[in-house]
């Protein structure tokens, strides 16, 4: 099974570390100073972003400006690097590969989505892979390699998922406050008949619904501000690429994943293979479908729902729909009844998407 220590919080710390003044060209010291800025103690820094714009650039230079590949570019900021690379050499040179490779994905006010966008060629994080080279010639290959996980249509995807999911969950916030609204009026009966669509089997009491709500309050007030004022990492976990084994691969398979509860000390989502796989199984498509991705994994990281197993998993493709089998208690634990919940309040949800998504059938 993956060995989930190998976080990509672990990797961060380990990199920045590596941004001291000690072993750098001298020439090299002022972006590298502005890079380790870059790498807060909380998460990449918006202020030092233009940092990595001018490590894209330099890292294609040589010492006199002429134009290089990535590896003899990046090298040069070295300070005394010989014919053969120290092991420290090889950790400082790994950071500035990881950091070639970060992207500030999409920023609106305080919002802040990172990509980490390491090449393919790489098995491992930057710093592992490098550590793990047999010979000088192995590190220059990978310092070279510009085939990027995400290319350009899964970059637009990406950047355009958070933008829409702050939408819905902003109209979801809406209809829940109209939900909790004191005095009966059609609006608020309105409201409290979509949270039941998600979130009752037939009979569930008042009480237990208004508990319902305050729990949907919460988690997506903290949802919103998650994506409105954090700092999230959109990445893939590096160390499944070399999966072999069935359990490690049925992970590299899925859309994505996180760590409930903020259990990793950043906001990191991992984007895997099938976050842009789309079949006749899924409910939505084109953006919708990463949107609704988007936000299941936040329920996850911010708000602590599971990925509930009740007669099968209950994601949308299987059904979510609550009854008498898969009651409310489940429901508002389950990530993707929030994420249907979202995209049916921000009504971009249609009847026959709704439909699709409320049916329980078994996945064939």
């Amino acid at each position: 099974m993956p060995d989930w220590n190998l976080k990509f919080k672990p990797e961060y710390d380990y990199a920045r570390g590596w941004l001291r003044d000690a072993g750098f060209e001298a020439g090299w010291l002022p972006l590298v100073r502005e890079l380790a800025q870059l790498m807060g103690n909380d998460g990449f820094e918006t202020a030092h972003a233009d940092a990595l714009t001018r490590l894209r650039a330099r890292g294609r230079q040589d010492a006199g400006g002429r134009m290089v590949t990535r590896d003899v570019g990046l090298l040069c900021a070295l300070d005394g690097a010989g014919p053969t690379l120290t092991s420290e050499q090889r950790m400082r040179v790994a950071a500035l590969k990881m950091l070639s490779h970060v992207y500030l994905l999409n920023r609106a006010g305080n919002r802040q989505v990172w990509l980490h966008n390491l090449p393919d060629d790489f098995k491992q994080w930057a710093t592992d892979a490098i550590n793990a080279c047999g010979n000088d010639d192995d590190v220059k290959k990978l310092l070279r390699s510009a085939n990027e996980r995400f290319g350009f249509d899964a970059c637009r995807h990406l950047a355009v998922a958070p933008q829409q999911a702050m939408a819905w969950c902003q109209k979801t916030s809406i209809t829940l406050a109209t939900a909790k609204a004191v005095g009966a009026s059609p609006a608020r009966d309105a409201a409290r008949d979509v949270v039941r669509r998600w979130f009752a089997e037939p009979g569930l009491s008042d009480a237990v619904l208004d508990g319902f709500i305050d729990t949907l309050s919460d988690g997506f007030k903290n949802i919103t501000a998650a994506i409105n004022a954090g700092r999230i990492v959109l990445t893939d976990w590096a160390p499944l690429r070399g999966a072999t084994t069935q359990e490690d691969l049925g992970w590299l398979g899925v859309k994505a994943f996180t760590f409930a509860g903020r259990g990793e000390g950043l906001d990191v989502v991992y984007i895997e293979e099938g976050f842009f796989k789309q079949s006749a199984l899924d409910v939505f498509s084109g953006q919708k479908h990463y949107t609704r991705i988007f936000v299941h994994e936040l329920t996850h990281l911010v708000a602590g729902t599971d990925d509930v197993d009740r007669g099968g998993m209950r994601y949308a493709f299987n059904g979510c729909g609550p009854h008498a089998g898969y009651p409310g208690s489940d429901c508002i634990r389950n990530a993707d009844n929030w994420a249907c919940f979202a995209a049916d309040c921000a009504g971009v949800m249609s009847l026959g998407e709704r439909a699709k998504a409320r049916k329980n059938v078994p996945r064939p």
